[in-house]
């Protein structure tokens, strides 16, 4: 029974088991994604979508956005055409990583316990299935080029589409495809100096192609370069956004990123204060999982197809824009090196180190050895049951918020929503005791709260929002001097005070005269946002004027901090 057990899950044949782990898969993926609630980058996408132009959405919106618009653009007939907001996103999402994780089943080298497994990853099923995001795309072409990698001498076209998708869809996508072919360059160089024909380099059709593939790229990083304006993660100008600075928590985020896609969970933020033991901890763990994936690679000769696309990835995040769900092309990039190497191979050659410590065990401690293999496998299988388990039990508050706002007619009213603010001291956090007294830098664009719940209504429903072109339901990533704040927060003054406030804010900067105590809170709604085996909690609560409280009779007041 063992060996008959053995011959099967090993064994590298595709057929009914590759049919059962797909369709039990998307129907994992369909439950959990019908409890889930679209976050911020979500209805970003889908607002840009819906109330963008064509000439916006291609020429001028990546300038904010950072990334190609393909996403958007496929959003763009189901927003449009009026389509259910999150029935659309979901089914869009799905199509494509239903595909990635296809080609995954029925064309990977894997055995088979590895591909009924694999699909099940935290990232390819929550991160990147459930939520939806142009990864599922980059996904997919990151799984049908590696599926071309091994012809694509022989069939470089093939090969070179599917880096030109992967491009076309996240700057990411730019960064891994540049790694391969910066990798691919170097071999066909290498191929013609062995064979003295190095003159014959610039006729090889393969490098013609990815000069053509270049210049496909230029012209996206011309699109998408950021503004002189664009915000990003506060960074306020593109010159804060290129401007380097380097330092020890950085180098080991390096190595970080590769525990965080494989096994391990640590702290949310390149800025995270670490103490001198679990420093010390984090940078051991992580500089052997390292070690080992470049020993393993190097042992399969692919070190550099893997170390050039890790490393200009990693520098990316550490010195320009990271956030922690970007770590599953990582992941993604994992499995199409050990994809790679079984097609050209057929096996996976271990270092000499781990051979030598192999044939050193016997019994049960060896039977314990090849165990431990699976950890990479089973981790994020657990992870992915984890934030299923938070986002079927906890709900997200947009959905609430826009229910509440429903409810009450409170779209009826006036409601200024809260906007961005920076203090200009250097404070642990804006609601201190003293929030009130601290001065700030305005960012009167930037309005996460209101963008997350516009896509639930027909039209803008906040008289603050994007002010100066009002039908526009996205958030425009820019940053805004002093002279320029004041200017749009003038404008916020000529409509008169708000009967409703979305969450917390200073309201006395805008109305200087306002008395605070004249606005009751009336709802606080908490966020659930999984990730792993965590869920980080955040809250809003909306305001209304004590007038309109009495005018509608049934809300009831909770305790709250108040205005500001």
């Amino acid at each position: 029974m063992k060996e008959k057990f053995k011959s099967w899950a090993f064994s590298k044949e595709h057929g009914k088991c590759d049919v059962i782990t797909l369709i039990i898969y998307l129907l994992g993926v369909c439950t959990v994604s019908f409890f889930h609630e679209p976050w911020f980058d979500e209805a970003q996408a889908w607002a840009i979508a819906r109330s963008g132009t064509i000439k916006e959405i291609l020429f001028e919106i990546p300038h904010n956005e950072g990334h190609p618009p393909l996403w958007d653009l496929l959003l763009l007939p189901f927003a449009k055409l009026g389509a259910p907001y999150e029935l659309s996103l979901a089914i869009v999402n799905i199509f494509f990583i239903t595909l990635a994780v296809s080609v995954l089943l029925f064309k990977s080298p894997f055995p088979k316990i590895v591909r009924c497994l694999l699909p099940f990853n935290f990232f390819l099923f929550y991160q990147f299935g459930v939520i939806s995001r142009p990864y599922c795309i980059l996904v997919l072409a990151m799984f049908l080029a590696a599926a071309c990698h091994k012809n694509r001498n022989e069939h470089p076209v093939k090969y070179l589409l599917c880096l030109a998708l992967m491009c076309s869809v996240h700057t990411f996508g730019i960064i891994i495809a540049g790694g391969f072919c910066i990798v691919w360059l170097g071999e066909i160089f290498g191929q013609h100096y062995k064979n003295g024909t190095l003159a014959k380099v610039f006729t090889d059709k393969r490098c013609w192609l990815m000069l053509a593939l270049l210049l496909f790229v230029v012209l996206i990083l011309i699109e998408i370069f950021p503004s002189e304006n664009t915000y990003v993660d506060g960074k306020a100008t593109s010159k804060e956004i290129f401007h380097f600075s380097f330092n020890f928590i950085q180098l080991l985020w390096i190595f970080l990123i590769l525990t965080e896609a494989t096994i391990g969970q640590v702290p949310q933020s390149l800025n995270t204060s670490y103490d001198t033991t679990s420093l010390i901890t984090l940078s051991i763990v992580a500089v052997l999982i390292f070690v080992l994936a470049v020993s393993i690679f190097y042992s399969n000769k692919k070190l550099l197809t893997f170390l050039v696309p890790y490393l200009i990835f990693s520098l990316f995040c550490t010195l320009i824009y990271f956030s922690l769900h970007h770590v599953g092309i990582i992941t993604a990039l994992l499995i199409y090196m050990f994809w790679i190497i079984l097609d050209e191979n057929g096996k996976i050659q271990l270092p000499k180190y781990i051979q030598i410590i192999m044939n050193n065990l016997h019994g049960k401690m060896r039977t314990v050895a090849k165990s431990l293999a699976f950890i990479p496998l089973l981790v994020p299988i657990a992870w992915s049951c984890s934030s299923s388990y938070f986002e079927i039990r906890y709900p997200y508050w947009i959905n609430a918020a826009a229910d509440f706002i429903k409810e009450y007619d409170l779209d009826d009213y006036k409601i200024l929503s809260e906007w961005a603010q920076e203090p200009k001291e250097n404070v642990d956090g804006k609601w201190t005791t003293n929030g009130s007294t601290l001065e700030y830098y305005d960012y009167p664009k930037l309005q996460g709260w209101a963008t997350a719940i516009l896509p639930y209504f027909d039209n803008n429903i906040f008289y603050n929002y994007n002010i100066d072109d009002h039908d526009k339901t996205f958030m425009y990533y820019q940053s805004s001097t002093e002279e320029e704040a004041e200017a749009i927060i003038n404008k916020w003054r000529e409509q008169g005070p708000p009967d409703v406030v979305l969450d917390r804010c200073q309201l006395t900067r805008v109305y200087p005269d306002i008395d605070v105590n004249d606005y009751v809170a009336v709802k606080r709604i908490t966020a659930y946002k999984p990730y792993k085996f965590t869920t980080s909690e955040q809250y809003i609560t909306i305001y209304v004027t004590k007038d309109l409280f009495n005018k509608i009779g049934t809300l009831k007041e909770i305790t709250a901090k108040k205005l500001y």
